[in-house]
């Protein structure tokens, strides 16, 4: 399955001013391609596939290669990547990284090829995920709007999954034909369209696609025409965000008021 799309992400690192712009660090991401293996031996699991690349305004590329397990050898989601500075190109890489995203992956350095940092995923301490009780959400949250089809995913009863999903889906195109006939669009709580003048005149985007060969000459290569827009998040309209998200109420997910 190929994911259509990016990330734009802007951190603050460590000891710099939040409030100073110059200061922060923002990093384009690609999406890897990715398809379910095992199926037939009844323990499924996501197998990432080809490449995806991070570029950085501070000036450095990571490239992500990704591969899995074959008929005869290999493990699963093994992947390698390596991180080099735009002005050296890929072929002379300051670090490498090989092993599994799910498990073990080792750091070296490219040039002395000794080993920096081994990072074991079942080591890392994670931080609980902390949700509201189902009953206490917006019927328009996802664990809540999709609790249904998940129950009966967790039941094993196919056909209950099946009716489940068909009932948002269903719900969801019978209110894009409500729109389409009155004439307006689904209102976005969270996120903003940019459209193509948007894009050019944000300069550090346009630096890190081009970087990454995203972008050749004109903004095509993002293929937002298949994402309906380019998405950013709204700190403005989330600022105030309060539930019910929506005045659509639970028509769109097939709920009777």
């Amino acid at each position: 399955m190929k994911q259509l799309g990016h990330a734009l992400l802007t951190v603050t690192p460590p000891g710099a001013n939040k409030d100073n712009p110059a200061e922060k660090e923002t990093y384009l991401i690609t999406l890897p391609s990715l398809h379910i293996e095992s199926l037939i031996y009844g323990t499924p699991f996501v197998e990432l596939e080809k490449s995806t690349k991070i570029a950085s305004s501070t000036g450095y590329i990571a490239k992500i290669e990704y591969s899995g397990k074959g008929w005869l050898s290999g493990k699963k989601n093994t992947f390698s990547a390596i991180l080099y500075r735009e002005s050296d190109g890929e072929k002379k890489p300051l670090y490498t990284v090989d092993g599994q995203w799910s498990d073990t992956f080792v750091f070296r350095d490219a040039r002395t090829k000794q080993e920096v940092e081994t990072y074991t995923v079942a080591n890392m301490k994670t931080s609980p995920l902390i949700v509201p009780p189902i009953e206490e959400q917006s019927i328009w949250e996802s664990r809540r709007a999709w609790h249904d089809v998940a129950t009966a995913i967790e039941r094993g009863d196919m056909e209950a999954t099946s009716a489940a999903k068909s009932k948002i889906e269903n719900a969801q195109r019978e209110l894009r034909r409500i729109e389409k006939e009155e004439g307006r669009e689904w209102e976005r709580r969270f996120f903003k369209r940019l459209d193509e003048k948007d894009l050019y005149e944000d300069e550090v985007f346009m630096r890190l696609a081009r970087m990454i060969g995203l972008i050749n000459g004109s903004a095509s290569g993002i293929e937002s025409d298949k994402t309906g827009g380019v998405w950013r998040f709204d700190p403005e309209r989330a600022k105030d965000a309060k539930p019910p998200y929506h005045k659509e109420g639970g028509r769109g997910l097939g709920l009777t008021d």
